[in-house]
């Protein structure tokens, strides 16, 4: 049987922006469970260059990978169309290396014209993980109160999240991972 070890593949948001990875999601999440979790989120990384960067993830031989991206494509006006080919082309190297994939799907901003596009982005990729079979943390829900509005009160910036935010998408994570592993 394969030991557990998740990759999370990423943008700033991954990374853990402003504060840096030792406040990231990730470590949060990392000191709660018993499972090793690789941060592998880079500031200002777009999908395409996440799958350039795949073979550093693959090399470290997860079982899992979290990928949670788009945002910075989004604000580049990328459409779904632009992305999508890339999302599941990581999705089928991940599949063909044994590598479970676990979609995270892009947590709001408080720009209308890059939340439409990150909207649609949602939908992608929850359409894929239900059509593919692939697990899925919806890391939205961290930033959305109970009438569905955005919590700006979770970010540093209207897109970055703040420490509470981070504990917040930590929460969503841990809470879907105890479901999937």
């Amino acid at each position: 049987m394969t030991e557990t070890k998740i990759y999370a593949l990423g943008d700033s948001i991954t990374y853990g922006f402003p504060y840096g990875p030792a406040h990231s999601w990730v470590t949060v999440i990392a000191q709660r469970l018993p499972i090793p979790i690789i941060n592998g989120g880079i500031n200002g990384d777009t999908i395409e260059f996440m799958l350039h960067r795949l073979k550093r993830a693959l090399v470290t031989n997860p079982s899992h990978l979290i990928l949670l991206g788009g945002t910075n494509d989004a604000y580049w006006g990328h459409s779904v169309k632009d992305i999508g080919p890339t999302v599941t082309e990581i999705c089928n190297r991940c599949r063909d290396a044994g590598i479970h994939v676990i979609l995270g799907l892009p947590i709001p901003v408080d720009e209308y014209n890059v939340e439409s596009i990150l909207a649609e982005y949602r939908a992608f990729i929850s359409d894929t993980a239900k059509r593919e079979g692939y697990s899925l943390i919806p890391f939205q829900e961290a930033f959305l109160d109970k009438g569905n509005r955005f919590r700006i009160e979770f970010t540093t910036d209207g897109c970055h999240p703040n420490i509470d935010g981070y504990e917040a998408m930590a929460e969503i994570a841990e809470r879907y991972l105890a479901r999937i592993l």
